[in-house]
This record gives structure tokens, C-alpha cells and sequence, in this order.
């Protein structure tokens, strides 16, 4: 797991934490929830928005008290790291060009500061405000809270389920889509806030490293780099991985014709060259001085490679999902779900063996497997 994807799960413990919070605020009203009767639901639910203001505070409270720690963690990966790159990139292009070491630009640092302040400023606009809010149609966990107490009642009084099946399955719904957010992309899909605070901080991370890496070969007036190799590659990297490319398009006058250059791949595109979740770096390189030492991979193997690769990260986020929904599961007491999250588990974690065992290529990456609960 990457420091970005680290990070990235602090809002995973946020939101897990929050459901806790829920789900204690739901038992608070009838502990045994076994012993709640179908006539005693409006009453129940009537109780239950009772304690919505102090649930309200609860909330705020926790995410005032995690919202520093969470913002000292992007500023770190963006900026403290983006500044290790870039050191060190300047260092391999001043020896390969027998140059003195130049001080991190002007540019560079302004690269570092913009992408950590509109980290910030997108995840605390989108996430961090909402979750403050005393707002019930604003604030996710109050929106969710309401929604599994109208929902459970609902089902209850036209005869659908039992008290206590429609409260067990509202929560489970909930947990398995997560607290949502207001914002849709252009496919109309709504992010809920695992996914859009995922997506931000590990695509910001990988794109400001990449555009200081960028800027250190402008600051030095290069134009070539390698480009690092991997047994599994997206489509779009696989044909170049590996070999000297140009950072410059066609039309640039000083574009090399030997090599190819990542504008022809994608770049600058989310599933292009360089794009979301691409793990290549470009590496400094000089004609006549540098030795491509990468590995070449056959690039339809390298493709389908990619696509194992896809498939364990697809298994792992399952025996993530299940053991969060296991976890809510425990705290709420429906153990008939708690069994069946742990059979699932046990199955995608097998999955998960075999897939590794049959590709030398992979390795079982335990972190990505782990809630914060059961590390």
C-alpha cells in the first residue's frame, strides 16, 4: 500500500468510526432489539430522531477532532514528499549531466503548494463542511441516521419485515455503499465518500510527483526520460514501458523522432500514460551517458498481467468491504450476518491465494486486505 493509499484510510476510519456512532445511537433507544415489536415502531422512531442532536454533536466533535491530523497527512504526502522527489530527480539529472546540483525551483514549489491546497480544499469542501453541518439535509451521517429510521418504520408498519430485520438490513445497506456525498460525476455516478476521498488523495499524489518530475527536467532543459517497466501494465503504458521516451510532444522543436514520446499514449488523460493509478515514473536520461537497464515485458502479456493484477486489487477491496460490514454487523448483534461475512471473507481471501500462487508476478499485500479494526 502506497503512502497516498495510507493516508487515503483515515477517511475509511472516519467513516467506519461514524457508523459505529450510528449504529450505538440506534441501540441506545432499545438495546435488544429482538425484544422491539411491530406496534412499538413509530414510537421507537420517534425516540430515535430524539437523539439526533446529540448524535449531531458527536459527530462534530470527531471529525473537528480528526480533521488536523487528516490535513497534516495530505500536506506531508503531497508536499514533504513531492520535495523528496524532486531532490532526488535533480541529483540524477546533475550527475548524469556533470552539472551542480540546482535548488528546487520556484515552479516546482508552486506546484507542491497548489496540489496540497486544493487537496485540502476539494476534501474539506466536499467532505469535512458536510460532516459539520447541523444541517440534517446537509450532514451525510445525519442524512443516513434519518433514512435508516424512516426506512425500518416503513417496512415494518405495511408488513414487509420484523423490527428487527429491517433495522439490521437499513444498516447493512448502508454500510455496504458508504456515507454518501452530494457530488455525481459525468456518468451520473454518486461518489460516496470512500471512493471520492480515495480517488483525490492518491490521484493528486501520483499526478504531483509525476509534474515535479516534469518541471525537474525542464529546469534542467531535458526532454528524454525512461520510463519504468512492470509485469503488469494498462494498455496504454504496456508498448512504451521500459524505454527511452519523449516528455515533449511532436510539434515541440526539440522532440527526438529515435523515441516515442507519452503524448502519443494518453497523457494527460485518466487512463493514459502517467493517469489515474499508473504506477510508472519517469527516470532521467541522457544520449551517450545514460544505460537503459529496465526490463522489456511482452506487451500483450504485460496487458493481461495488468488485468490479474486488476483482479486481486478487485478481491482485496471485497475482503475489505465484508469485514467493515462484519464489523457493523458484530456491533448492531446480527450474528446471521457476521457468520455469513466471515464465510465471504475466508472465500475472497482464498481467491485471493490462489491468484497469487498461479502469477509469480504477485505478491499478497495484507495491508490492502486490513480495516483499521482488524489490524
Amino acid at each position: 500500500m502506497t503512502p497516498a493509499e495510507k493516508v487515503a484510510d483515515q477517511y475509511v476510519i472516519l467513516q467506519q468510526e461514524i457508523f459505529g456512532m450510528l449504529i450505538d445511537a440506534i441501540k441506545g433507544v432499545r438495546p435488544r432489539l429482538t425484544d422491539l415489536k411491530a406496534e412499538e415502531m413509530v414510537e421507537w422512531r420517534i425516540k430515535a430522531l430524539a437523539q439526533m442532536g446529540a448524535l449531531t454533536q458527536q459527530v462534530i466533535d470527531y471529525v473537528k477532532k480528526q480533521s488536523p491530523a487528516i490535513a497534516k497527512a495530505i500536506d506531508s504526502v503531497i508536499k514533504r514528499d513531492g520535495l523528496k522527489v524532486s531532490q532526488s530527480f535533480n541529483r540524477d539529472l546533475a550527475k548524469l549531466l556533470n552539472q551542480p546540483v540546482k535548488p528546487v525551483s520556484t515552479e516546482t514549489m508552486q506546484v507542491l503548494d497548489s496540489y496540497a491546497a486544493q487537496t485540502w480544499k476539494s476534501l474539506d469542501n466536499n467532505v469535512n463542511q458536510s460532516l459539520l453541518s447541523t444541517n440534517v439535509g446537509k450532514n451525510p451521517a445525519l442524512r443516513v441516521y434519518q433514512d435508516i429510521l424512516n426506512k425500518s418504520t416503513l417496512a415494518v408498519t405495511t408488513g414487509l419485515k420484523t423490527p428487527q430485520e429491517a433495522i439490521f438490513d437499513n444498516i447493512d445497506d448502508w454500510v455496504k455503499s458508504g456515507l454518501p456525498t452530494t457530488l455525481i460525476d459525468k456518468g451520473g455516478h454518486k461518489w460516496s465518500l470512500e471512493g471520492y476521498t480515495r480517488t483525490v488523495i492518491t490521484t493528486t499524489t501520483l499526478r504531483t510527483y509525476n509534474d515535479v518530475r516534469m518541471q525537474s527536467l525542464k529546469d534542467y532543459s531535458q526532454t528524454l526520460a525512461i520510463m519504468t517497466s512492470h509485469p503488469a501494465a494498462r494498455p496504454a503504458c504496456a508498448p512504451i514501458q521500459g524505454k527511452v521516451v519523449n516528455t515533449v510532444d511532436h510539434g515541440d522543436p526539440r522532440f527526438n523522432p529515435k523515441y516515442p514520446t507519452i503524448y502519443d499514449y494518453g497523457y494527460g488523460t485518466p487512463a493514459g500514460t502517467l493517469g489515474i493509478n499508473c504506477m510508472h515514473q519517469l527516470y532521467p536520461y541522457v544520449e551517450g551517458v545514460t544505460i537503459n537497464r529496465q526490463q522489456h515485458y511482452d506487451e500483450q502479456e504485460a496487458i493481461e498481467n495488468g488485468q490479474k493484477q486488476q483482479l486481486q486489487r478487485y478481491y482485496e477491496r471485497q475482503v475489505r468491504k465484508w469485514k467493515q460490514r462484519k464489523e457493523a454487523a458484530e456491533r448492531i448483534g446480527n450474528t446471521n450476518l457476521a457468520a455469513k461475512c466471515s464465510s465471504a471473507i475466508r472465500g475472497y481471501q482464498a481467491k485471493i491465494r490462489k491468484i497469487v500462487s498461479e502469477n509469480n508476478f504477485l505478491t499478497r499485500q495484507y495491508d490492502r486486505e486490513s480495516t483499521w479494526v482488524s489490524r
